[in-house]
């Protein structure tokens, strides 16, 4: 390695961490964010860095007139986290949507999750207390948890009047939702009908100041449904 690259080297390193320190910062600057949103913006700060070494190299691509043949992946689809926000989270499973909800429960937000998971088993891993719609084929009579809390995958109205009760029973307060098995509901129904319900529930969840939490698998997609999903929701 010739001292040339390695100063290079440091210099873009040390370029990178300023910029992402001063972003981070100007976002947490212009509003009184606790230490559990900071963390959220801190981690979009983070999984930001994929997608703009993408721009990075398209931009030197064209200064130098030549072309990469590698290509750099990311996988993430994510906004800046807060009250007002819909945040999509992209992967093939929703630990990290369960952890950032469990944690904005623990700072004493209000929360409420739509999810695979049985109520109990979500209240086992919260040790916290929700609201919790399963979304389930179950028989809500067979069980032993609260047949309200079950929710079938085509029971849409259902779900979209337990959101708007709860983000009315929640106003003025720090509240969030965690609306976890997409594709459960979109093979028990259609994309497009979901779509709309989605558009709505982000529209809701900004007049209301209240927070989305959105995990979801782009291999469940088909076609241009996924573009067609990231364009909406973001």
């Amino acid at each position: 390695m010739t001292k040339e690259y390695a100063d290079g080297y440091l210099k873009g390193y040390e370029d990178g961490l300023r910029e992402s320190l001063e972003e981070l910062l100007s976002h947490t600057c212009r509003k009184n964010y606790n230490s559990t949103e900071i963390q959220l913006l801190a981690k979009n700060q983070k999984n930001g860095i994929s997608k703009k070494v993408v721009r990075r190299r398209k931009q030197i691509e064209q200064e130098l007139g030549v072309s990469f043949t590698e290509e750099p992946q990311f996988t993430i689809t994510r906004q800046e986290a807060g009250p007002g926000k819909t945040v999509l989270l992209k992967g093939e499973n929703n630990q990290e949507a369960l952890e950032a909800f469990r944690d904005l429960l623990r700072a004493g937000w209000q929360g409420l999750c739509i999810t695979r998971m049985s109520p109990k088993d979500v209240r086992h891993f919260m040790d916290n207390e929700c609201s919790v719609l399963w979304l389930t084929k179950a028989d809500p009579n067979a069980g032993d948890q609260d047949p309200d809390e079950y929710l079938q995958p085509t029971e849409t109205a259902k779900m979209q009047t337990a959101i708007r009760n709860f983000l009315a029973r929640n106003k003025g307060k720090s509240s969030v939702i965690l609306l976890d098995g997409m594709t459960f509901i979109v093979t028990n129904t259609d994309f497009r009908s979901f779509l709309k319900i989605a558009q709505k529930l982000k529209d809701d969840v900004y007049q209301a100041n209240s927070m989305l939490l959105f995990p979801y698998e782009p291999k469940s997609f088909s076609g241009n449904d996924l573009h067609l999903f990231e364009n909406e929701m973001s």
